[in-house]
């Protein structure tokens, strides 16, 4: 089962923040949550939650979302559905000024109500993966789902190869696309994460086509590349 929730904080200090907000936000959960929960979320070959923040639209507030891709991390995503306000290190008392719902779904469901060809993919927050042991934001677009097929093999019992999906990714068709580099501060260590988007039509391979949308739904919740409990890798499929 997949949930999700998204809430929107005011954070009247936020300037006075040292690191990116969802690290902070990330340490105000594992101090709320039960520690056994905190140690098991942490004990996991493959983290199965994600967290990441992005501005609001009026100054000073940041949308959170929360998801969490297995049974034994629905605990973070339900406690943060309860929340009126979160304690964050060095900002103090956030209040949560909008609520969400609390979204349950899965893969299958998902799958089902997507159509077409045409989407955008969406890398919201900065997005690393390793090569040769050290961190990077290279747009090499492919490497940064290598995280996500790792995830759905684990938990979602799939037998996903990277090299098929590889080979199927570049047999899209690519309109308009943009990246960027974005230094992501975790505690003072700056990685070089990459954002922005590209514009992709689908194969018409259905078989092609089925594993690209599962793989991108997925990347949805789980976030893409490393680091998605502390605000890395936040990402969209978007529908064109």
């Amino acid at each position: 089962m997949l949930k999700q929730y998204d809430f929107t904080m005011k954070i009247p200090k936020i300037e006075k923040v040292y690191s990116e907000i969802a690290v902070k936000v990330h340490g105000a959960f594992m101090y709320l949550i039960p520690e056994q929960d905190s140690q098991k979320l942490h004990e996991q070959k493959y983290h199965a939650f994600s967290i990441y923040c992005v501005p609001g639209e009026e100054k000073g507030t940041v949308l959170t979302r929360v998801s969490s891709l297995h049974e034994n991390c629905e605990v973070l995503v339900n406690t943060a559905s309860n929340l009126n306000f979160l304690i964050i290190k060095g900002a103090g008392k956030a209040e949560i000024i909008e609520k969400g719902e609390l979204f349950s779904t899965s893969l299958k469901e998902l799958l089902a109500q997507t159509c077409g060809r045409r989407y955008r993919l969406l890398f919201l927050t900065p997005s690393v993966f390793k090569t040769a042991g050290k961190e990077t934001g290279f747009p090499d677009v492919t490497m940064h789902f290598l995280s996500v097929i790792r995830r759905m093999n684990e938990f979602e019992g799939e037998q996903l190869d990277f090299d098929v999906f590889r080979r199927a990714f570049y047999r899209c068709q690519f309109g308009e696309w943009q990246f960027r580099q974005y230094d992501y501060n975790v505690s003072g260590i700056h990685l070089p994460g990459m954002t922005g988007y590209a514009d992709i039509v689908l194969p018409s391979d259905s078989a092609e086509q089925e594993m690209l949308k599962k793989i991108f739904l997925y990347a949805s919740f789980s976030g893409t590349g490393g680091r998605t409990g502390m605000g890395m890798g936040g990402f969209f499929f978007q529908k064109l």
